[in-house]
């Protein structure tokens, strides 16, 4: 049996060990995560609602480490459906890690937070749950190419616009529209 025809037959169980993994990551790492500074929600008004800007926690990480249960998945010769260890950014629920060496270039860490937390808003409208198996879903139909996924595209697109200097426009309304051409909601 292929690689993505495995994965899809084990998308349950993986879904639920991600799950898992975000809950342990956010215990570990929430403790010792802060909140966004008053510059960066003045940077990010407009764009996102206080509530959001106001749940949110940034943990700065030496590496994102991809979740234990992958090593079954290598060990079984299955491929690992993204390889988190090349993140410079990930949103797990309200938390957003960030990468230590990101910090040494203030706009890209902005713009990455950017990112996340179009992901944090594609959270909060769909739920955990349904945002990682949608999530899944796109991957594996684009064959596991992470820029092809439907969530990325549409943070990347975002992302760029804001990085662009576009005056600030309504990520929750943006995201709400697109899920809902999508019929995702």
């Amino acid at each position: 049996m292929q690689g993505i025809e495995r994965l899809e037959q084990l998308r349950p169980y993986l879904i639920e060990k991600y799950l898992e993994w975000v809950d342990e990551q956010r215990a570990l790492l929430l403790p010792r995560a802060r909140s966004l500074t008053g510059e960066e929600k003045a940077k990010l008004r407009g764009y996102f609602e206080d509530r959001i800007l106001n749940l949110i926690y940034i943990a700065t990480v030496d590496r994102i480490d991809n979740p234990q249960f992958y090593n079954e998945l290598i060990q079984s010769g299955v491929p690992i459906p993204l390889d988190l260890n090349q993140a410079i950014g990930l949103a797990l629920v309200d938390c957003i890690l960030i990468h230590k060496q990101l910090w040494a270039y203030p706009e890209s860490a902005i713009s990455t937070i950017f990112h996340e937390l179009v992901h944090i808003v594609q959270i909060d409208i769909l739920g955990v749950r349904k945002h990682i198996g949608l999530y899944a879903d796109s991957l594996l139909q684009n064959n596991l190419q992470y820029h092809s996924v439907f969530f990325e595209e549409q943070a990347y697109r975002l992302s760029d616009r804001f990085d662009k200097g576009e005056l600030p426009f309504s990520v929750r309304d943006t995201v709400s529209h697109e899920l809902k051409q999508e019929k995702m909601i």
